[in-house]
Order: structure tokens, then sequence, then C-alpha cells
């Protein structure tokens, strides 16, 4: 009880700094700790990566250190740090922002009351999600490359067949406005899938899941990562396959084989499936979501018999 309660009195303690002073980024540390212990976190990030854990948890303190608004976030509600922070050691991803793998990123989140408070939540990034994928050894190749003006020459909704002639002098095609984006992935069964998503598409769908009344600081800083991000998450989240072998996958391989059955990567994805041509019914969603949940159930009860 003594360490909960020195944590605490660091906790008011903090509040009253402003996030750049010296002693709140040095309480990070103590409070982190403090919470991990005894919250018994520390035995869940243990669990998760083994040797690997001091390593990542001195990381969370780093992030923590580097962002004045995630620092807030950690004085406000420390648990929502440290829950974003053991998503992405479920999937085994650094959180590093220069790696561009996962992130913990802070948000304004408003209560019932209407008041707003600093917290934080997962999002895992473009090559996070490429990670996923690739782990789970069905995906010989898969990518996602933006199209400029000029280049699709041909779209078959019904088939998804694709004709694009790209703009082979690179700066001739860096000049040119994008006008939409295009993903492929060919499975090691031989299975291919192809979709492409307009400008358009991709602005309705930033428009309907923003958290707020305005685009995302990630959308406003870089609109095109986040349109590819979106075409690859809805590309294996929504065709892709789980083909492991749950006899040898270890926890990262699994969830992320999980995360592609369910189409759920991050903390953003409860309303995120979605398509211009039609409205999937939350009574069909819950019934494929369900389904998912049989298979995977099966599929391990298959292995361990």
């Amino acid at each position: 009880m003594t360490r909960i309660t020195n944590a605490m009195q660091q906790r008011e303690a903090a509040q009253v700094q402003t996030p750049a002073n010296g002693a709140a980024k040095k309480s990070v540390s103590t409070m982190l700790n403090a919470l991990l212990d005894s919250e018994g976190y520390r035995k869940r990030f243990d669990e998760l990566l083994g040797r690997r854990a001091p390593q990542f948890i001195s990381s969370i303190i780093s992030t923590v250190n580097a962002d004045s608004k995630l620092q807030q976030a950690f004085v406000n509600a420390p648990v929502t740090v440290v829950q974003a922070a053991l998503k992405a050691a479920t999937f085994d991803l650094p959180i590093d922002t220069t790696l561009g793998y996962a992130y913990i990123v802070p948000y304004n989140n408003k209560k019932e009351n209407g008041s707003y408070q600093m917290e934080a939540t997962f999002i895992i990034g473009y090559r996070g999600m490429l990670q996923l994928a690739m782990r789970t050894g069905a995906y010989e190749k898969i990518n996602v490359v933006d199209v400029r003006e000029g280049e699709l020459k041909r779209y078959d909704r019904l088939t998804e067949d694709v004709e694009i002639e790209f703009v082979e002098d690179e700066d001739t095609r860096e000049a040119l406005p994008i006008v939409g984006w295009c993903g492929y992935f060919r499975m090691t069964n031989g299975m291919e899938k192809t979709i492409y998503m307009t400008r358009r598409q991709i602005e309705r769908h930033e428009e309907k899941n923003r958290k707020g009344k305005y685009m995302g600081k990630g959308w406003r800083e870089n609109f095109d990562a986040m349109a590819a991000k979106t075409v690859l998450r809805r590309l294996i989240g929504k065709w892709g396959l789980m083909s492991i072998d749950y006899q040898r996958a270890d926890t990262a391989t699994l969830a992320a084989a999980q995360a592609i059955a369910t189409g759920r990567f991050d903390d953003n994805d409860e309303s995120d499936v979605i398509t211009p041509e039609y409205t999937v019914s939350d009574e069909d969603a819950a019934l494929v979501a369900e389904l998912d949940r049989e298979a995977v159930e099966r599929q391990q009860a298959e292995a361990e018999a």
C-alpha cells in the first residue's frame, strides 16, 4: 500500500507542474513502475516479451517524456497509457514513433458530463499492419501504391480488375496529383485480391470515422500515408485469411492472425469497416465476428487434440 500511496502523491504533485517541468518528467518513471507493480501489468509484459520487457517499459517512459500531451494523459489517466502499450506488446510491435510500427497517441476523450480528459489510445502504423500480415506466413506479396492522375485506365467494380499504366519518370510522376490508392495481395495458396479507393472515398472514410469535429493530427500532417494505411486495413481486414500453424505460433502471431480475421488492428476500429457501395448492418457484422471467433476456437481445439 505504501507504493500505491506514494504513486498517488506523485500524481497529485505532477498535476500542478507543467509537462515540460523536469520534476514532472522525472516522476513518470516512478509512477509507471508503481502502476505496473500495483496492477500486475509488469507480469503481463514479462509474459509477452520475456527478456525484452524491461527495454519495452523503458521505451514507454521515453515516449511519454517526449510528448507533453502524452504526459498530461499519463497524469490524468495512466492506465490508458499502459493499456495502449500493452496492446503494442501483444502484437510485439515497437512504440518508437520514428519506426512507424505502432503509436501511443494522446487525445481528448469526451466524458458523459460533457467534460474532456486527455487519455491515450493505441494506433497501429502502416508498417505495423504489414508486419502483422507477413507474420502469419500466408502472404506471398502485399503492397499499396498511390495512383496519379491519368494512370488509372480501367477499374471493374464487380471483378475488381484494375489496369494501371504508371508514369515511369519519377519527377514527372511526383508532379501529378494523387487520385486514388490501390492495394494488392497474393497468398501462398495462389489467392489474389485487389482493391481500389478514390481520394473522395478516402476523404469520406476519414470524415465518418474521425473522433472529433475536425480532422485528426495524423490525417492533417500525412494524409497520403493515412490513406495508404486505410486501403491496407480494408484489404487485409476484410479479405485477408488466417493460415498459421497454431501449434508453433507465438503469442504475437496469434494476435496478428486474430486481428486480421476480425479486422480489428487498433483502438479506432469500432466503426472502421465501411464501403461506399453498401452498408453492413450491425446484425451482419456481429454474425461475422461470431463466426470468426468460432473458427479460431475450432482451429485451436484441433491443434490441441
